[in-house]
């Protein structure tokens, strides 16, 4: 299928709002593959450098290679078609490239000298500093176990004058302190690493977090290292591309005494290994994930059956943790064993030899709220649940101690204490599904997508609460009954056909019940989050069937009305649109009259349908009647306490759109003026 070129950028666009993974990724290549096609070569290097970026920092690094190397190639042929801006980026992503070729063992080492070479030499004829190239020649010297090198290179980066091509203030302390971790200078590590702990950007502060998780323990510093590793794993549990980052703090929980907190880590994020972003991070989560299960072994729990999460539609069959140790050991070996036969040497494989030997280091840091001696967060009472769980165990009560955790966790939740309520319901649901307690379990995965919610992440709250509803065919236990989660999920969903299938059924179920109102609610949000093509017709003669119901809250008429005229103005069915809008508007200006007040709900849905209304009467060729109901709008947007709001900015540009349509240019720039809009502005409006 061919593209003409609006509609190759236009499917550009729709790629900044798709999450991360395949789809994401393969609309990115057809994109390249159709600009390729068209000769728009400008585009398609913006496109692969943006592209660059995605894989990178995804877990796909080796299509960045692709990428990437095809931006060099071009601005090498023609670097003035191309500028100075391009040539920053090129040379700020090359640091990207040797950061993850040297960690694919079929890539010959020497691949990754050349490109330190070229960087070196690209970065010379510039006029940069050496900074970024020290700091990388490190990286892959400590790699390839060349410490004495890293050493050198470490020491004199530390000399060398930053420029804007170095790293951020998190990401240089981060490969600074693995190197220091490689040398035994924990000291120095928590010294250079401590200040970045607050810097923020893509990678941090994860990185620098979990990197200083060995040194803290290793100096008795428990309660940092407990901070840093909480602290860290909020930023790592739903993003596969920091499984290198994830594996340090497996080793944390082995070196701290917390093989069962390990376990659930390994459970929950085995699946990660078979989109691995490298073979090196493959290998270092293996080699943690079986210095857990190898502690567990040391505990008599190596028959314990281990239950993974479907991944993709697919799911890990149950095993157990001496038969999935023995598994992963073989794997992480392997995978070593390939990078010695590179390297030439053994580094690799006693590095990762040790990883797996790791054992307790010093007293034991309790992670769990369970834990003796640990913080209690939430209260008394959550502290006499977690007293009952700590007496049920003691007495052999296996069953009451999984009920007062699950109790626990809902204090904890009712406490304001997410973070700790998503710890202590993964582990009740650990000790429930064990015993086999089903109902409890799934009572306790519902408040745990809560919690997982409340804590924000919502990625997991969404897979966990999706996987509920689709595994359960009825109510899930406790409250709100099921017609509420599923608009709950569309809402956790925000926007897109699968949030709008879930209000959908939502929808249906209030009908099922009687509860118009909520019916309403939840078929006007269903249509608004753009549902999927087929289910469009389906959509829109539900809500006209709705309509046409006696009794109908006027406010959620011509909420309805301006859902379906969104649908009907996407759709390229204007007038029709027009019709609803004005029908919608009407119907708001009557009530408000008639009850001599306007609430600020009513004002700003007031505002919206004149907003779109005016939109639509412009494509119409009506830029009149546009202005009137665009300066309508604005006086409804009109708020002391808040000038500017996305309302009011759609309703001016409408408004400047409306004038210059009819010729009222000089108004029109003064406008523009007073709201501070540009051109690009007006261009990025669609109706």
């Amino acid at each position: 299928m061919s593209h003409t070129e609006q509609e190759l950028r236009k499917l550009y666009q729709d790629t900044f709002s798709m999450p991360k993974g395949a789809a994401k990724f393969a609309a990115l290549e057809e994109v390249m593959r159709h600009a390729d096609a068209l000769g728009l070569v400008e585009f398609a290097f913006d496109v692969r450098m943006q592209a660059t970026s995605v894989f990178q920092h995804s877990w796909v690094p080796a299509k960045a290679f692709l990428s990437y190397s095809w931006c060099l190639a071009a601005y090498d042929r023609e670097p003035e078609r191309f500028g100075a801006r391009a040539e920053h980026r090129l040379l700020w992503n090359i640091k990207w490239m040797i950061y993850s070729v040297h960690q694919f063992p079929e890539v010959p080492l020497q691949r990754a000298f050349d490109l330190l070479d070229d960087m070196e030499r690209r970065y010379r004829r510039g006029g940069h500093s050496m900074h970024a190239v020290l700091q990388h020649r490190g990286l892959v010297a400590e790699s390839v176990g060349e410490l004495e090198q890293a050493q050198e290179f470490y020491e004199r980066m530390d000399r060398t004058r930053r420029d804007s091509l170095s790293d951020c203030a998190g990401c240089v302390p981060s490969s600074q302190v693995r190197t220091l971790v490689a040398l035994g200078r924990d000291e120095e590590a928590i010294r250079i690493g401590e200040p970045a702990r607050t810097s923020f950007c893509s990678e941090q502060p994860q990185w620098i977090n979990s990197e200083l998780l060995l040194p803290y323990v290793r100096t008795g510093r428990g309660e940092q290292a407990l901070e840093a590793h909480r602290s860290a794993y909020r930023r790592i549990r739903d993003n596969p591309h920091h499984l290198a980052e994830l594996a340090l703090n497996l080793l944390f929980c082995v070196h701290t005494g917390n093989a069962g907190r390990g376990l659930d880590l390994i459970e929950r994020h085995l699946p990660w290994l078979g989109q691995a972003r490298t073979p090196l991070a493959e290998a270092e989560f293996a080699a943690a994930a079986v210095a857990v299960l190898t502690a567990l072994e040391n505990q008599g729990e190596g028959e314990l059956l281990l239950r993974f999460p479907a991944a993709e539609g697919r799911r890990r069959p149950d095993t157990s943790v001496t038969a999935l140790a023995a598994e992963l050991r073989e794997r992480a070996l392997d995978i070593a064993a390939r990078f010695d036969t590179r390297n030439g040497n053994d580094y690799q494989s006693n590095r990762i030899r040790r990883w797996m030997a790791a054992g307790p280091i010093g007293e034991s840091v309790p992670v769990s709220v369970f834990s003796a001696g640990a913080h209690t967060p939430g209260g008394d009472r959550v502290r006499g649940l977690i007293e009952k769980v700590a007496a049920a165990t003691a007495a052999g009560d296996a069953e009451g101690a999984a009920r007062a955790r699950l109790a626990a966790a809902e204090a904890l939740l009712e406490a304001e204490r997410p973070a700790e309520a998503v710890e202590a319901a993964e582990e009740a649901i650990r000790e429930l599904e064990r015993l086999g307690m089903t109902g409890d379990a799934t009572r306790c995965q519902v408040l745990l997508a809560r919690a997982y919610e409340q804590d924000g992440h919502r990625a997991e709250a969404v897979r966990r609460l999706r996987e509920l509803l689709e595994k359960q065919h009825g109510d899930l236990p406790g409250s709100p009954d099921r017609p509420e989660w599923e608009a709950t999920l569309g809402e956790w969903l925000r926007y897109g056909p699968e949030a709008s299938r879930w209000y959908a059924s939502a929808a249906q179920g209030f009908t099922a019940s009687g509860r118009t109102a909520e019916r309403l609610s939840a078929l006007r949000r269903a249509l608004l989050c753009n549902p999927a093509p087929a289910a469009v017709a389906e959509l829109l003669a539900e809500a006209e069937s709705t309509l046409a119901e006696p009794g109908t809250p006027v406010e959620s008429r011509a909420g309805l009305l301006h859902a379906c005229a969104r649908m009907l103005h996407h759709d390229g069915r204007l007038t029709e649109a027009a019709t609803h809008l004005a029908t919608a508007r009407d119907l708001l200006a009557g009530a408000s009259a008639a009850q001599s007040a306007e609430t600020a709900e009513t004002a700003e849905l007031l505002g919206e349908i004149l907003t779109a209304l005016a939109g639509v009467r412009l494509r119409l060729g009506a830029p009149d009647a546009a202005e009137e109901a665009a300066r309508a709008a604005l006086d409804l947007t009109t708020d002391p306490d808040d000038p500017w709001n996305e309302a009011r900015w759609n309703a001016v540009v409408v408004l400047v759109r409306s004038l210059r349509a009819r010729g009222a240019r000089t108004e029109a720039e003064q406008l523009m003026a007073d709201h501070g809009l540009d051109e690009e502005d007006l261009d990025e409006w669609d109706g």
